[in-house]
């Protein structure tokens, strides 16, 4: 009996250590490792909106608003020309535009004393400028004859007759500005051209309207034949320059046609 009993604890204990034992299949241990959360920082890359604001460039179309300020020179009052004397000797007053304004002005010639002969400009303003024309016993009377512009400066040029010969008439010019009138002159002394014609010899004017004035010439030959032409003169202010002419056979006819004056609408008193 008791050895039954001691049986039945030896088996109990060997069951109980089987029971403990590792068993022969081995199950892999499974690690639990633990997930590593790598919370990666959310880069926002903010990307910076380079708001490109093209500075508009706003052109701005600045109106400049151009005040012109006038400045025109009034036109030169020229002072008032004293009365001439009782008793001067006058000759008809001519018109023209002497001082270039558009206005007709008047022209004179007059002799207020023995043997002295003057020029007279009457501005159309009223204003006046006299200018001695010559002095001397044997002097025949000058006389107005009018205006045309030789230099294309819009002021005409006085136009006077300062004497005469047999057949001819001679021609002074006068320049006027600054309410002046000057004696135009041609190698430094008074410009002095004729218009007339005899059998031997013809001279004449012509203003070709280009900045100079002609005198026309022509000389008896031979038999119906002369030899003359034109020799042109530059004025410059109140004084002219002799530039080279051209030179031309003439028959008679041709070279009494060259006695004129030809100079816009003027014509010998």
């Amino acid at each position: 009996m008791r050895k039954t009993w001691v049986l039945v604890v030896l088996a109990l204990w060997v069951g109980a250590c089987s029971a403990n034992a590792d068993p022969t299949t081995t199950s892999a241990a499974t690690t639990n490792t633990p997930a590593t959360t790598t919370t990666v920082p959310a880069t926002t890359t903010t990307a910076a909106a380079t708001t490109t604001t093209a500075a508009e460039t706003a052109t701005t179309s600045t109106t400049t608003t151009s005040t012109t300020t006038s400045t025109t020179t009034p036109a030169t009052v020229c002072p008032v020309s004293p009365p001439l004397p009782p008793g001067t000797v006058t000759f008809a007053t001519v018109g023209g535009d002497f001082d270039g304004d558009g206005n007709e002005d008047g022209m004179l010639t007059y002799q207020a004393a023995t043997d002295v002969w003057r020029l007279r400009v009457v501005f159309a303003d009223g204003g006046g400028a006299d200018s001695l024309i010559a002095e001397g016993e044997d002097f025949a009377p000058p006389r107005p004859i009018g205006g045309f512009d030789v230099d294309g400066d819009g002021a005409e040029e006085v136009f006077v007759t300062v004497g005469s010969g047999a057949s001819t008439v001679q021609i002074g010019f006068y320049d006027v500005a600054a309410c002046v009138a000057t004696r135009i002159t041609e190698s430094g002394v008074a410009a002095v051209f004729s218009v007339g014609a005899s059998i031997g010899q013809v001279s004449g004017i012509s203003c070709p309207g280009d900045g100079s004035i002609n005198r026309n010439f022509a000389q008896y030959i031979d038999d119906d034949v002369y030899e003359g032409g034109f020799a042109p003169y530059l004025l410059e202010g109140s004084v002219l320059t002799a530039f080279p002419g051209d030179g031309a056979g003439f028959d008679a006819a041709e070279a009494f046609a060259l006695a004129v004056l030809d100079c816009g609408d003027l014509a010998l008193p």
